[in-house]
């Protein structure tokens, strides 16, 4: 095996290992929301809000670090927000009041930020051909792996040893990436290929232009919050209105997380022979079924239908979400740094905006959960029809000029 080979497998595990700092910075705590709220003297809402903080300035932190990756290069960018990560993880883990919590919280947002931009970044400018999609598959388990994982070790750090060491965990995890970037990323993005700052800025208007760009980004964002969702209000309906334990909400998420990364994995393993469009609405048939599980108890909290049904939307997002960050990456190989960064930042607004708002709701029963779901469907159904339009219209074009070939 050359140099080159090496390099780029060595590429498609970090790549994937540095994304998976964003999947376990929102879900590894959220176990401990209850109880961090009691000590600090938060409400519920408030509490939730600090995911919401969280993706809000993990959205800003995407077009930061766009701009950066592509002007000053990848692994500057990779070191300065995993620096800034570690940092916000420590702070976390000291803090006497909510504010100084947020305060954390949205550092470590704003530095994931960074994690996400240059992992798609790297594949984009390293990785070549099929490959190049099979790495977004993985690119995708590693975040998903964070939901998986992360709220499970969560529930049993909070028990054994309280919600602070959840942030000591953090910091460890920041910097055992860190290690690796330094040890073995080589800087990517050639001195030709870099942009002035304005001229990075310059160009989402370009971005933001192309149809096919914001009906995947529709897709990505109602995809992203109906993973996100049950780490939102999911801890007060299991804790505090059903009275478990944190580690039991930690094994419900667990078995969330399960059914998308299951659901990632059947992906890949049909995507050579089946059009990724038609996974796409697989997971739309899987998705809708999922909401009508919940809403078939629709009075009370019934656990069982609420989780069977948030597992069999989790397990369609494995067909949607991976399929729809490959459509809109591909589609600006030549500035993939800011496509990388506004594609997150929209994505993460959106779920931002889902996590507010689901905050401020009071959900006391299981069609009040469906009712959300559903809207997210709804959204995501509006994006997918979109997608299908553009690429007939697409087909059109490539018919109607092959025929005047011929003629």
């Amino acid at each position: 095996m050359n140099a080159s080979k090496r390099y780029e497998n060595f590429i498609v595990f970090l790549a994937p290992l540095i994304n998976s700092v964003g999947g376990i910075a929102i879900d590894l705590y959220a176990p401990s929301i209850p109880s961090i709220g009691r000590e600090l003297s938060a409400s519920p809402s408030l509490m939730q809000n600090t995911i919401t903080i969280t993706l809000l300035f993990y959205a800003l932190g995407q077009l930061f670090f766009g701009v950066m990756a592509d002007a000053r290069g990848r692994k500057p960018a990779v070191q300065l927000g995993l620096l800034v990560f570690l940092g916000g993880s420590v702070v976390a883990s000291i803090a006497t009041s909510i504010e100084m919590l947020l305060v954390a919280r949205a550092l470590q947002g704003f530095a994931i930020g960074a994690c996400q931009v240059v992992a798609r970044a790297l594949l984009v400018d390293i990785v070549k051909g099929p490959r190049f999609y099979v790495a977004i598959i993985y690119l995708s388990l590693a975040f998903g792996l964070g939901p998986v994982i992360a709220p499970y070790v969560g529930g049993v750090i909070e028990v054994h040893l309280g919600w602070r060491y959840n942030f000591v965990l953090y910091a460890i995890y920041a910097v055992i990436v860190l290690a690796f970037v330094l040890a073995g990323l080589k800087e990517s993005l050639p001195h030709s290929g870099r942009r002035a700052a304005l001229q990075t800025v310059l160009g989402y208007r370009c971005i933001l232009a192309d149809a096919r760009f914001r009906s995947s980004v529709i897709v990505l964002g109602s995809s992203f919050s109906a993973f996100l969702l049950w780490n939102v209000f999911g801890p007060y309906i299991v804790q505090e209105r059903l009275g478990h334990s944190a580690q039991y909400f930690g094994t419900t998420a667990l078995a969330v997380g399960s059914c998308y990364l299951v659901g990632t994995l059947v992906n890949r393993a049909l995507i050579r022979r089946i059009d990724p469009r038609n996974l796409m609405w697989t997971g739309m048939s899987l998705f809708l079924l999922g909401v009508i599980g919940i809403a078939a108890t629709a009075s009370g909290l019934s656990l069982v239908n609420i989780l069977g049904g948030i597992m069999l939307v989790a397990f369609g997002q494995g067909f949607i979400f991976s399929n729809a960050m490959a459509r809109s990456m591909s589609l600006f190989p030549d500035r993939a740094g800011v496509a990388a960064s506004l594609q997150g930042c929209l994505m993460l607004v959106f779920g931002a905006v889902a996590s507010g708002v689901v905050s401020a709701l009071s959900l006391a029963s299981n069609l009040a959960v469906a009712a959300v779901f559903l809207v997210l469907w709804l959204i995501s159904l509006s994006g997918m029809l979109s997608v299908r339009m553009q690429q007939q219209a697409k087909d059109d074009v490539v018919v109607e000029r092959a025929t005047a070939k011929t003629q």
